[in-house]
């Protein structure tokens, strides 16, 4: 019994040796200085995020798109670039990123991952010509938008990161929304290959709920990424 005792009290240390670790570097995090700017780009394109899946829940609201839907979403995308290419400049010239500077391009692309296949969704309506959308439709992009502001919140909350378990419950939120996103799309597959008789109608369809719910999975990208940096510096 005195030898367990005695190996207990050897591998004690350990997780106190973690934690030190640990705290050490979280304390390193708030002290080093940081770019503030950098926290600007990747608000401008968690903003442009929301702005362009608010466009594209309205383009479904009315797919004739007569106020130019997918034209403001190509412009958002395009923005969207811009910002990408500004952070991958200021990653050459400061030298306090962040983050590691592999995490600031892992972040900034995720994001803009999502506004792509925004873009590739809204294109698809007006390319494919589709004239009327189902419910499941609408629904897969209220959960996208959601998803969105969900991020938007959570990246607002990296400059100070004071409330790193407020960022995790976000991520969980987002994580939560494209499970349902899951769920939506497969019953919706189900009664599409049911009830549709318009093959053209079946393809234009399976084709722009697999894009809609492609954007929950690039939300749920960037939600991982800001976990691994509270993980890491919360």
């Amino acid at each position: 019994m005195s030898a367990h005792l005695s190996e207990c009290n050897v591998a004690s240390p350990l997780p106190e040796g973690r934690e030190r670790r640990t705290l050490g570097r979280k304390l390193r995090w708030h002290l080093w200085p940081r770019d503030a700017r950098f926290f600007i780009l990747f608000e401008r394109q968690a903003a442009l995020c929301v702005q362009s899946l608010a466009a594209l829940a309205a383009l479904l609201a009315d797919v004739r798109d007569p106020d130019g839907r997918v034209r403001d979403i190509e412009a958002i995308e395009k923005r969207g670039d811009a910002v990408v290419e500004d952070v991958r400049l200021l990653l050459t010239r400061t030298r306090f990123p962040p983050f590691a500077r592999t995490v600031v391009h892992e972040l900034i692309n995720r994001l803009d991952d999502v506004l792509d296949v925004a873009e590739d969704a809204a294109q698809s309506l007006h390319l494919y010509h589709v004239t009327a959308v189902t419910s499941e439709t609408v629904r897969l992009a209220q959960l996208a938008l959601a998803s969105t502001e969900r991020l938007q919140e959570a990246i607002a909350q990296l400059r100070a990161l004071r409330s790193p378990r407020a960022i995790l419950a976000l991520a969980r939120e987002v994580d939560a929304l494209e499970a349902q996103a899951d769920h939506v799309m497969r019953a919706a597959m189900a009664r599409l290959f049911r009830d549709e008789t318009d093959t053209r109608q079946l393809v234009k369809l399976k084709a722009i709920y697999e894009l809609l719910e492609s954007v929950t999975d690039r939300c749920k990208d960037v939600g991982k990424v800001l976990e691994a940096i509270v993980l890491r510096h919360g």
